[in-house]
Formats: C-alpha cells, structure tokens, sequence
C-alpha cells in the first residue's frame, strides 16, 4: 500500500516543480532564437566555381617530364613528377602519385617555403596547391624559383601526414 504524500511534502515539492516549469518554457523559447541566429550569423562557404575561376589551368598532354622522384618522402613512397608547359618555360607542375594500399582520408598538398618552421601543424605561409589525388598540380611562381618543402595534410585527421625534403625546383632544370 502506497501512503498518501503529506501535507508538508506537497509544499517543499511545489517550488522546485515551479522552478522547472520556468526553466523549460524559457529554454523551449530561447533555443529556438539561439539557433535561428547562429545560423544567420555564419559566413558563407565559398562556391566551387568561384574557386575554379581563380585556379589557373595547366594542360599535362602539353606537358613535359622534367624530373620523376620517389625519395622525396621520408613516411611513405610518393612518386614525384616534375612537369613543364612546353609553351611557357616558366609554369610547373606536380603530379604525385602513391602505391594502390597508400590511403588517407581527405589528403591535400601544401607548398611550405623555406624559411617556415614546421612544428606539427602548417605555418602560416604555407600555399595550398591541391587534393592529392588531382592530376597536376601547378606550382606558383614564388614556389618554382625558391626553395621549400611538399608537406601532405590530412584533413581528416587534422594532422601533417608526411613532410618532403627541402627542395628547389628551379636548380633542377637543365
């Protein structure tokens, strides 16, 4: 047999089942507006076609060889080819390519210059030049003539998967 709550109990429960009420009207009304206003308050992501306006364009079938090297990597074994514009002696470009098991999620390619220290995350300066898996990928001018590293990011994992040994590739055209 259940015994009836007491007169006393009734009064001390009251205030805290108020307090609650209150609390959850004012969260049902106020998450609602907190949410509306977090998502008008975010920037906008940029459009792919508005990046691929701005990316040059390099044509591999016009394309030749300069220099293929697989030691450039320390980690990993990461074929490094070294491509020239046959019109235009001055743009280059990289295709990397790894073995069939090499895989990472979300690999992208950065240019980091020389004078950068590579803690474990990417300097400020570093240049984006792509996905890993992209065809070629052009080099800016300032990367061509200076020296640097390749360093390969995960995004993923949010991590600095292998870093290059310092290279110039300019020095390397004969």
């Amino acid at each position: 047999m259940q015994r009836a709550p007491a007169e006393s109990e009734i009064a001390m429960i009251r205030p805290l089942r108020q307090r609650h009420r209150r609390i959850v009207i004012t969260l049902g009304v106020s998450l609602p507006i907190v949410f509306i206003v977090g998502i008008a308050a975010r920037s906008p992501v940029p459009s792919m076609a508005s990046l691929l306006l701005e990316t040059p364009t390099f044509s591999r079938a016009s394309a030749a060889t300069v220099w293929d090297r697989p030691d450039l990597f320390s980690k990993e074994t990461i074929l490094v080819r070294l491509l020239r514009a046959s019109g235009n002696s001055s743009r280059f470009a990289l295709e990397l390519s790894a073995a069939k098991d090499f895989v990472k999620p979300d690999l992208i390619v950065y240019w980091i210059p020389s004078n950068s220290e590579i803690t474990g995350k990417l300097p400020d300066n570093a240049l984006l030049l792509g996905g890993f898996s992209s065809s070629a990928l052009l080099l800016p001018a300032n990367a061509a003539s200076e020296s640097g590293a390749l360093a390969l990011y995960s995004l993923a994992n949010n991590e600095i998967v292998d870093v290059s040994k310092p290279v110039r590739f300019a020095d390397s055209i004969h």
